[in-house]
C-alpha cells in the first residue's frame, strides 16, 4: 500500500475527524457515558510504524509492564512488525493491522474498530507521534485515560497529553509517556537501552545451520551489512558502489566474513551491489525469515548499515554497529552507548526528515548528506573495531 497515500489520508481526513471529535468530546453529556472501571485491568498500547521505533519504544513497554504487572496488555501494531517482540512478556496479546490495498485496509480497519471496542480498555497509551489515525483509535476504543503525544496549537483527544519534542532522542520521547504514572521524565541512559528480542533454541539452531550451509565458520571476524533503507526515505541509502568497495576491503584486508541482509523485496537491490564486488560475500537477502535474520545477527561481531530497521534490531541484540546517516539525525534515532558509531556529516540541509513533515523528504541536493561519507573513513572505523576485536579475543597488540 502506498505510504504517501496513507500519510495524505491521515493528515487531511484524520485532522478533520479529530477536530470534530474534539468538540464532541467537550459535550460528552450528549450521549450516555461508558462505565469507567476502577483500577487498571486492561491496557491498549499503540505503535504502528517502524521496526526501529518499536525497538526504541521497548524500554517504555517494559516500564508499562513493570507498573501494571497484573494487567492484560494488548499491543496494536502493523503486520510488518510481526516476529519482533512476541514472547518477550512485554504484552499479553498482539493485534496486527495489515496494509495491503486501500479497500482491504478500509475493510480491516472497520472490523478492527468494532473488535477493539469489545475489550473495554481502561487505559490507552498511544506511542505513535502526531498521527491522527492512532488518536482516533484511542478515542474510540477506551473507557479510561488516554495518553499520547500532543503539540501546541493542535487540538487533541488525549486526556493526558504529553508534549512531543523533536529535539530529544526518540527513546526519551516514548519514555516520557510514563511520567503520568510517576516514573522519571528524564531517566538515565541505561533505562533507555532496548529490550533484547527473545530467541528460541530453534531460532539459534536455524541460524547456525544457515551460516554453516553458506560456508561461514565460527572463527574469524563476522560482519553483517545492510545496503538497504525502506521506501519511507530511500535517500538514506549510501551508494551501492561504496558498499561494494567496502566489502572488498573488509574481506581482503581484514580477512573478514561478510553477510548481506535484505528482505525479499530488497533482494534485487542487494544483487546489484554484489555484482559490483570482486569478492563473494554471503547474500542472505530474501532467504531468511525475520526471526532467522535476528538469530544470525546475534552471532555477528559487527553490523554496518544505513539508517534503517535492521540497525535497531542489531542494537536490540547488543551487536556493535557502525551506522551511516544523512536525512535523519543520529542524535534523534541512533543507538545509544559506546558500542555504536554513528557517521553523520551534518550538512546545512540535514537532517530534513521529521514527524512534522510526515517523515518525507523532497531532496534537491542528490542526498549530498549521505554521499559525503567516504569509503575510506568508514573502512578506518571498521579497521579500528576489528583491532579491538582482535585484542579482546586473541590478546593481539
Amino acid at each position: 500500500m502506498n505510504l504517501g497515500l496513507i500519510r495524505h489520508i491521515d493528515s487531511k481526513v484524520g485532522q478533520v475527524v479529530c477536530n470534530y471529535l474534539y468538540y464532541y468530546d467537550k459535550f460528552r453529556g450528549l450521549f450516555p457515558p461508558l462505565k469507567v472501571p476502577e483500577g487498571v485491568h486492561r491496557i491498549l498500547i499503540i505503535k504502528f510504524w517502524g521496526i526501529g521505533n518499536l525497538v526504541q519504544a521497548s524500554p517504555t513497554l517494559r516500564g508499562i509492564r513493570d507498573k501494571y504487572p497484573d494487567a492484560d496488555i494488548v499491543f496494536l501494531t502493523l503486520e510488518q512488525n510481526k516476529g519482533v517482540y512476541e514472547g518477550s512478556g512485554l504484552y499479553d496479546d498482539v493485534i496486527y493491522l495489515r496494509l495491503t490495498t486501500i479497500w482491504d485496509f478500509t475493510r480491516e480497519l472497520f472490523k478492527m474498530f468494532f473488535m477493539l471496542r469489545t475489550y473495554n480498555f481502561d487505559l490507552i497509551i498511544n506511542l505513535e507521534p502526531l498521527v491522527y489515525f492512532g488518536e482516533l483509535i484511542s478515542f474510540y476504543v477506551g473507557v479510561g485515560p488516554r495518553v499520547g503525544f500532543a503539540v501546541p496549537n493542535r487540538k487533541t483527544l488525549f486526556t493526558k497529553p504529553i508534549e512531543f519534542r523533536e529535539d530529544e532522542h526518540i527513546a526519551r520521547s516514548f519514555y516520557r509517556t510514563l511520567s503520568v504514572f510517576g516514573l522519571p521524565e528524564n531517566p538515565a541512559e541505561e533505562a533507555l537501552q532496548p529490550e533484547p528480542i527473545p530467541l528460541s533454541s530453534a531460532d539459534e539452531k536455524n541460524a547456525a545451520e544457515i551460516l554453516q550451509s553458506e560456508g561461514i565458520s565460527d572463527e574469524g571476524y563476522l560482519i553483517g551489512m545492510n545496503v538497504n533503507a525502506s521506501d519511507v526515505a530511500v535517500e538514506r541509502r549510501w551508494p551501492l558502489e561504496n558498499f561494494a568497495a567496502l566489502v572488498d576491503l573488509a574481506m581482503t584486508k581484514l580477512n573478514a566474513q561478510v553477510v548481506l541482509y535484505g528482505s525479499p523485496d530488497e533482494r534485487k537491490y542487494v544483487e546489484r551491489a554484489v555484482a559490483m564486488m570482486r569478492r563473494n560475500p554471503v547474500n542472505l537477502a530474501g532467504k531468511t525469515s525475520l526471526r532467522q535474520a535476528i538469530a544470525i545477527m546475534n552471532r555477528l561481531d559487527m553490523f554496518l548499515t544505513n539508517d534503517s530497521g535492521p540497525l535497531h534490531l542489531a542494537y536490540a541484540m547488543n551487536v556493535p554497529t557502525i551506522s551511516l546517516w544523512g536525512p535523519e539525525s543520529p542524535e534523534r534515532y541512533g543507538p545509544l552507548g559506546d558500542k555504536h558509531v554513528k557517521v553523520f556529516k551534518d550538512v546545512d540541509c540535514s537532517p530534513c526528515i521529521n514527524f512534522k513533515n510526515l517523515k518525507q523528504t523532497n531532496c534537491k541536493m542528490d542526498a549530498v548528506c549521505i554521499r559525503q561519507i567516504t569509503v575510506k573513513e568508514v573502512f578506518e572505523l571498521l579497521q579500528e573495531a576489528h583491532e579491538n576485536w582482535l585484542k579482546k579475543n586473541y590478546n593481539h597488540g
